[in-house]
């Protein structure tokens, strides 16, 4: 199940795309992937100024122009918005990406130093952002493709590795991933029978060289991990992980996972005072 294929394929060169968080990382990096195939490609973000950019990079590419709309995820009616603003302006909206995520690194202990706590304010954005917005996109869009019955359309999902094996450093990041894997899951087994012209895509990213968090140098090369995640896209394949991700999402037990958790945090919590004591 975990290397299951659609065996019909999406058509890329004539597909519509929203992709939410397409003005930086693995998102602009899935953008231009899209545009070089062809794709009409829209791009959310809540920076003007890095969604400008973006258009500009992308729309150099020579190819049908892309669009950006402002738009904060976190919020319930703007998702509302975005999604009337879909529906009136680019109804041939065949393909939904949740990209857009945020991470925090502080500590989530609190500190009696308060120079290192953040609010909760700041965590529930972590929550909203990463669970309550693809997941309500998915309600408002599977509305809109069930009635595109003669199109196969698709709701696309940004996980993590951190969902199989989670950095205890970051739990609420790594506890929004484990449930986007358990909700996409869940939602392509409900659509297969109800509305099998929509389908589910998880992408589960491992460390990318992004700015996720304030900085990923130590993760895998942007555009390399996104062309290889592209190709497998376009085959079919509807779990897609990449080196160590694609690990992860395959542990064969209890025993191998814990062996893995305390293996992984030992290291991670290694790097992160090396780091500090530089």
């Amino acid at each position: 199940m975990a290397d299951a294929k659609y065996s019909e394929v999406l058509d890329i060169a004539s597909s519509t795309i929203l992709l939410t968080g397409g003005s930086s990382g693995i998102g602009l990096g899935l953008a231009r992937c899209f545009v070089n195939a062809g794709a009409q490609v829209l791009i959310t973000g809540r920076r003007e100024q890095q969604l400008k950019e973006a258009v500009e990079e992308l729309n150099s590419l020579g190819k049908k122009p892309v669009v950006y709309r402002i738009n904060d995820v976190g919020d319930a009616e703007e998702r509302l918005a975005l999604y009337d603003w879909i529906i009136k302006e680019y109804p041939q909206t065949n393909i939904l990406i949740n990209n857009a995520g945020v991470q925090q690194r502080h500590p989530f202990i609190l500190s009696e130093d308060s120079s290192n706590n953040i609010s909760w304010q700041e965590r529930e954005k972590e929550i909203q952002i990463n669970i309550s917005a693809p997941i309500h996109l998915s309600q408002l869009f599977i509305s809109h493709f069930r009635t595109m019955k003669t199109t196969t359309t698709a709701i696309m999902t940004v996980s993590s590795g951190l969902a199989f094996l989670p950095a205890a450093r970051m739990p609420i990041y790594c506890a929004t991933k484990a449930a986007i894997h358990s909700f996409s899951l869940s939602l392509r087994y409900q659509l297969k029978t109800q509305y099998p012209n929509i389908q589910v895509y998880e992408i589960i990213p491992p460390a990318v060289q992004t700015n996720l968090g304030g900085s990923h140098a130590f993760g895998e090369p942007l555009d390399e991990y996104c062309q290889a995640t592209f190709a497998r896209l376009v085959q079919g394949e509807q779990e897609i992980g990449y080196k160590y991700s694609d690990e992860r999402r395959k542990f064969q037990s209890r025993e191998d996972f814990d062996q893995k958790f305390l293996e992984f945090n030992d290291n991670f919590a290694a790097r992160i005072l090396a780091r500090l004591q530089q």
